[in-house]
């Protein structure tokens, strides 16, 4: 349809006349913010300008017909419901809310204010519930509480500082400099034990020290020495016998259990060396902890040096690892305490599947006829929450001693989430273990075992782990590990069986961990087993309080 012309007139002036009162606001607004400018020549003799006046009432289109329609209210049924909610209540004459009690100060602050946050620790021990008596496990830290922390000299433990610059650095010009920190840490224990195997009893009290010391130079060096003054080497302590002989065993010694110094070759000869090349060689040296195949060929504090080179790669391998071993003195082995070896371990991960491999040479110099050689390798591998390792442990030699050896070992694990929490309940991990040992097997080395703890562990792998030769023997170990309150307590029994030299040996054993302060816990451990053989049976408890410092 084309608009007649008057349409188009009357539309024009309309456009007209909203751009003459459009400019007329903006000069009205303008002249306030810029002041009025000068007569050219004449400074003090400013323009004038002459602004017609208008009234804000007479702004409206010259005709009506050219505003919008208005639009029509909606109107809602009775029986609809409101889309929104209204913002006032039907009856506005009502002042029934202003009648409402406010609710206490400490309960607002409680359901809003957030203060149930701020718990020393757990699960939502302290959240909001429907009793409001409840009682919380967990009370409120005070404000001044500072975290317990080990002694420390020249850099703090954990925290943020400046960077600070000693002079002390190590070989050659422009090698690396140190930044020393030590720290003194360690524990002590007090323990109860009542055990019986066979037809020996062991009762009575223990207690048991540990005190650790580590200089750290660099990230990559340090010195550490460890101290047990009241329980030498494995031993667990000293402690009272009530038990016929009764008395005090006293293990206690100056000695250290363990000293070495670890580094890292580039680190320590940086100034020798061009600071962009591969040399990350990494060695130990002293006495100290080594452990192989989770513990199976090789678990022992041995007196010597390992030198490793990390970072392989070689095809499809993501990482290769080489470990070349020495131990002059202290191998733990069957057939002489005093033994040396030789040998090398190497690891590699390819496709998401760990392998360890191992070959060892102990040396008996004062058991002729008994050097053993060692062959070992494993292979471990993840499936979500399935784990599981396959090993395959081989010993050649000792003709003078118990011969040749095999040992196979399947372990897995599987770890389970409880969203529902039963009993507190928040994660398990369940275990199964078999294993199969011929007549003549023994480990490498093994004496790294508490002995008390030792004996409470239904485990037979924690048995074949500590060297003994037990012949033949097959079995299996059953259990699941309960953690509950965010790991603040554990809870794991376990049932096992084996056969040593051909006598079944059932047996049960439950491990109760619970957390009773920032650095301390609270430990049970329990074990039974039934056998024909009453050389092998046993029961015990044995309940320890350890603080950490």
């Amino acid at each position: 349809m084309t608009a007649s012309p008057q349409s188009k007139l009357r539309q024009l002036l309309a456009s007209a006349w909203c751009s003459a009162v459009l400019c007329c606001s903006s000069v009205l607004a303008d002249e306030h913010l810029f002041g009025v400018p000068p007569i050219p020549g004449q400074h003090d003799k400013p323009i004038q300008l002459s602004v017609p006046h208008v009234e804000p009432t007479n702004f409206a289109p010259a005709n009506e017909s050219l505003l919008p329609p208005l639009a029509e209210p909606i109107e809602t049924p009775q029986d609809s419901p409101h889309l929104l909610p209204l913002a006032l209540p039907e009856n506005a004459q009502s002042k029934q809310w202003k009648d409402e009690p406010l609710p206490p100060l400490e309960e607002e602050l409680w359901q809003h204010g957030g203060s149930y946050m701020y718990n020393a620790e757990g699960d939502r021990l302290g959240w909001p519930c429907e009793d409001e008596h409840a009682d919380f496990e967990l009370l409120r830290l005070p404000e001044d509480y500072i975290d317990p922390e080990p002694f420390t000299l020249f850099t703090q433990f954990e925290g943020e500082e400046p960077i600070k610059q000693y002079s002390l650095d190590w070989f050659g010009p422009g090698a690396y400099n140190w930044e020393p920190r030590f720290v003194a840490y360690g524990g002590y224990q007090a323990s109860a034990i009542a055990f019986k195997q066979g037809n020996t009893r062991s009762d009575g009290l223990g207690h048991q020290l540990l005190l650790d010391l580590d200089l750290r130079l660099t990230g990559t060096e340090r010195f550490h020495v460890q101290f047990r003054p009241i329980g030498e080497g494995n031993t667990g302590g000293s402690y009272y016998r009530f038990s016929d002989p009764a008395g005090y065993i006293d293990n206690s010694t100056g000695e250290p259990q363990r000293f070495w110094f670890e580094g890292e070759l580039h680190s320590m000869f940086s100034g020798f060396m061009d600071p962009f090349a591969v040399r990350d060689l990494h060695m130990v040296g002293g006495k100290f902890p080594f452990q192989l195949h989770n513990q199976l060929l090789m678990n022992d504090e041995i007196l010597g040096a390992v030198i490793n080179k990390n970072t392989l790669f070689v095809g499809n391998t993501s990482n290769i690892n080489i470990q070349a071993i020495y131990a002059g003195s202290d191998v733990d082995n069957v057939a002489d305490d005093n033994s040396r070896m030789y040998g090398t371990n190497i690891s590699v991960d390819y496709q998401k599947v760990f392998y360890e491999s191992s070959y060892l040479f102990v040396e008996t110099p004062d058991a002729a006829g008994r050097n053993q050689h060692f062959a070992a390798i494993s292979r471990t591998q993840f499936h979500g929450r399935l784990n599981y390792a396959t090993r395959a442990l081989f010993k050649f030699g000792d003709e003078a001693g118990t011969g040749a050896g095999e040992l196979f070992v399947l372990e897995t694990n599987y770890t389970y989430l409880m969203p529902a929490h039963p009993l507190g309940i928040e994660s398990g991990v369940a275990y199964c273990n078999l294993f199969y040992a011929t007549d003549g097997w023994n480990s490498a080395a093994g004496g790294n075992f508490n002995r008390l703890r030792a004996a409470f562990d239904v485990n037979p792998l924690v048995a074949i782990s500590t060297g003994s030769s037990l012949g033949e023997n097959y079995g299996a170990s059953l259990g699941i590990q309960l953690f509950r309150h965010h790991e603040d307590e554990s809870i794991a029994p376990e049932i096992a069986f084996q056969t040593p030299n051909g006598d079944f040996v059932y047996g049960f054993g439950l491990r109760y961990q619970r957390k009773t302060g920032k650095r301390t816990f609270f430990e049970v451990l329990g074990v039974l087993n039934l056998s024909d053989n009453e050389a092998l049976r046993r029961d015990g408890v044995f309940v320890s309080e350890t603080i950490l410092f």
